[in-house]
């Protein structure tokens, strides 16, 4: 074999070694299992997740939300959130029914739907339940994350462990928006799961469940329409 022969089979040999090694480590680090994504079949673009996956211009998504972990306990509201194109950002008519009508014109970033300016204290407050709720999901996939049974999407501190946030399942969902095949978002707290829904074609979970260290139902909310 020439040099220049041998040279391009070692070539080839350390670039399947390094392929392999990449599948290896996804693999792991995502914890994969299940049916699907494998080492012989390693996930790709298609199997990402995004906050503010397939949002378009017009598109209105109506929850309902509990939150009973304000001073006033089982908060209950109505959001509404319409996304405007406008470019670089989104404007979002926000309307929220509680026992009063509050509407709100925001501009998120497309990225994280993150407010793109600063919003004045008492808005905050009021903004506060949707923040940590329906939003929170910001704080947990930053970038791009894996709808596969078994990936690690982040870790969450409770008390002195740490626990992975991880695709924990699938399941087919009723909603009074409609029927949806979900990725079950999960982690436990004590012997309380707490879960969130996501579907691979809508910007934000339709559905979830969160309880807090001492096992209380923190928060609840649950897509009831979607006008496209």
């Amino acid at each position: 074999m020439t040099p220049k022969k041998l040279i391009l089979f070692s070539s080839a040999i350390l670039g399947t070694m390094g392929v392999l090694v990449s599948v290896i480590i996804i693999a792991i680090g995502g914890g994969f299992s299940g049916p699907g994504p494998s080492l012989l079949n390693p996930p790709s673009a298609k199997d990402l997740w995004a906050v503010g996956n397939n949002l378009a211009n017009g598109m209105e998504l109506n929850y309902s939300l509990t939150d009973q972990s304000m001073a006033s306990a089982n908060m209950k509201e109505d959001v509404s959130m319409k996304f405007l194109d406008e470019g670089k950002d989104w404007r979002v008519l926000l309307t929220i029914l509680n026992n009063n009508v509050s509407k709100y014109n925001l501009s998120l970033s497309k990225a994280l739907l993150i407010p793109t300016g600063i919003l004045d204290e008492p808005t905050q407050k009021i903004l506060m339940p949707i923040s940590k709720s329906i939003f929170a999901i910001r704080d947990i996939a930053r970038e791009p994350k894996y709808l596969v049974i078994g990936a690690i999407w982040d870790t969450v501190n409770i008390g002195a462990s740490t626990q992975s946030v991880r695709i924990t399942g699938v399941e087919k969902i009723d909603t009074p928006a409609g029927s949806f095949n979900t990725y079950i978002l999960g982690y436990e707290i004590g012997k309380k799961q707490s879960k969130m829904y996501l579907v691979k074609e809508l910007p934000l979970p339709i559905k979830a469940e969160v309880y807090n260290l001492n096992g209380t139902l923190q928060y609840t909310y649950e897509l009831k329409s979607i006008k496209r």
